[in-house]
């Protein structure tokens, strides 16, 4: 198919962190539906007595599925837009669809834009600063809270 992610995903608890990877893909079977495969890889704990690990481990593998299944569920519902109000750093939309349509199509009838190569580059510093500042602003918060103030 034209897609895959794989999501490399670290929860952070105060004894310990926990590793999990949410692997999805999906191919094309009309031009108004897809299919989507979904995996979900959790590694269990090495400090925690063998029931407790796997007890864990399939507790934030049902926690990662609800997250990604509520994900689903907006797809479900999003409509296609045209000629979408973007910002740049929502990135190349347009080239990104034409290629894609090369996917709904009979191969005959695939034209040379649809497969063209293209490189786009993102600089991720400022949304990451932006997201760091966010974070450490909820922690300040929880912990004030946390304090009583």
């Amino acid at each position: 198919g034209p897609s895959f992610m794989i999501d490399d995903l670290t929860y952070h608890y105060e004894h310990e962190d926990q590793h999990t990877v949410l692997l999805n893909c999906h191919y094309p079977v009309d031009a108004n539906s897809f299919v989507l495969q979904y995996g979900i890889i959790v590694k269990k704990s090495p400090n925690l007595p063998a029931d407790a690990a796997m007890q864990a481990a399939v507790g934030l593998g049902d926690f990662v599925k609800l997250g990604f299944e509520q994900d689903v569920l907006i797809w479900k519902n999003k409509t296609r837009i045209d000629n979408p109000l973007l910002c740049e750093e929502d990135g190349p939309v347009y080239q990104l669809r034409r290629w894609y349509e090369q996917f709904y199509v009979d191969v005959a009838d695939v034209t040379p834009d649809m497969v063209d190569r293209f490189e786009f580059e993102i600089d991720v510093t400022r949304p990451r600063e932006a997201w760091q500042a966010e974070v450490d602003d909820n922690v300040a918060r929880g912990v004030q809270a946390w304090a009583g103030g």
